[in-house]
């Protein structure tokens, strides 16, 4: 069997979802292609996605939400489109996959969960609870190794150095009218996915600090470039979310993330950075270090296309992405207030080891 996908504007992050479903000997790239009415940047830049890929272009949107032509419509576009895009192919009868944020609003993403149960089709949307360091932590609290997970910390950072090599276009991650919001909107969904991930356990109470501390692109749209984010949990079960934009962030690849989980009966600490491998040779010493993100991302691609031939949902769709956006719509207004924000979330599957 063969799974047909169509791209539907290729903007943000298309270029490794691209190469990697690309590689995938299941997968058919049938065409990306852009609204007409988008901006020339808009169109250009999904041409030029294509172009490079290898794939065809077109402006003939309705081509790629044609169930007879396509699977799947695969989402890329600046996020506040995300929710538009994604509607359309869902009520076109197609199974669509979403870039993160899955919305940028609370509403479009309940929108989303709506359309997805009326119609039957299935909306998974990118995400990392398939890096291999927070699979690995899961299965120690899985077999009782640190008893129940009492109080997670985590941190996750990307670097201002290669912003202008990791991001396509800037003003998609800083002008609101394109991302919607700041880091907070770009990054805190990766942070309680894995903490939900982990601990099985809705979040009940939100309380977050913003600002813009080292960015002078974010500070002139007014959005903040860094966050700390304090959750309370169910059973008592509380987390502390540390993330940004910073000049340097540790490690050797665009975005790091490490996190620690404090059990009953035991501590685990999981690093995207290791393992490693040391390298040593006359100019010193380096290390090679995979890319957590892009093994994450390749994992959970070749889950979506393997889920879908097989007739099954993905382990991650539009229900859980909408409760991490009501996390990060707390999060808004906790920050813009000062107080923390109560709120009720569809509860996860607790893990084995914590029923």
């Amino acid at each position: 069997m063969v799974l047909r996908i169509g791209v539907l504007s290729a903007v943000r992050h298309a270029a490794d979802y691209l190469r990697i479903l690309g590689q995938d000997e299941r997968v058919e790239l049938v065409a990306v292609a852009e609204e007409p009415s988008a901006p020339d940047w808009v169109r250009g830049d999904s041409r030029a996605a294509a172009e490079r890929a290898g794939v065809r272009y077109t402006e003939d949107v309705e081509e790629v939400l044609d169930p007879e032509r396509v699977d799947l419509v695969l989402v890329c576009g600046a996020p506040t489109r995300h929710a538009r895009l994604a509607l359309a192919a869902l009520l076109a009868g197609v199974d669509v996959l979403v870039d993160k944020p899955v919305a940028t609003t609370l509403d479009d993403a309940d929108a989303l969960v709506a359309a997805a149960e009326r119609t039957g089709r299935v909306c998974a949307v990118v995400n990392r609870t398939h890096a291999p360091a927070l699979r690995r932590t899961r299965a120690w609290v899985d077999a009782g190794h640190i008893g129940l997970p009492r109080h997670v910390d985590m941190e996750f950072f990307a670097s201002g150095d290669h912003f202008a090599t990791s991001v396509e276009r800037p003003e998609l991650v800083v002008d609101p009218a394109l991302s919607g919001g700041g880091e907070v909107l770009n990054f805190l969904g990766y942070c309680v996915d894995a903490i939900g991930y982990l601990t099985g356990l809705p979040v009940l109470e939100v309380h977050a600090f913003t600002g813009t501390l080292f960015s002078e692109l974010h500070a002139a749209h007014d959005v903040e470039d860094s966050a700390v984010v304090s959750l309370l949990l169910e059973r008592g079960v509380t987390a502390t979310v540390t993330l940004g934009r910073v000049p340097f962030a540790p490690g050797t690849t665009p975005t790091t993330s490490s996190l620690r989980l404090l059990g009953s009966h035991g501590h685990a600490v999981a690093d995207d950075d290791k393992p490693a491998i040391g390298v040593f040779g006359p100019d010193g010493a380096d290390a090679l270090v995979a890319d957590a993100g892009q093994v994450a991302l390749e994992r959970y691609l070749r889950h979506v296309v393997d889920s879908l031939l097989a007739g099954t949902a993905p382990d991650y769709t539009v229900l859980e992405a909408r409760d991490a956006v009501a996390i990060i719509d707390a999060a808004y207004r906790s920050a813009r207030t000062g107080d923390v924000v109560a709120l009720t979330r569809t509860p996860l599957p607790a893990p084995s080891g914590l029923a």
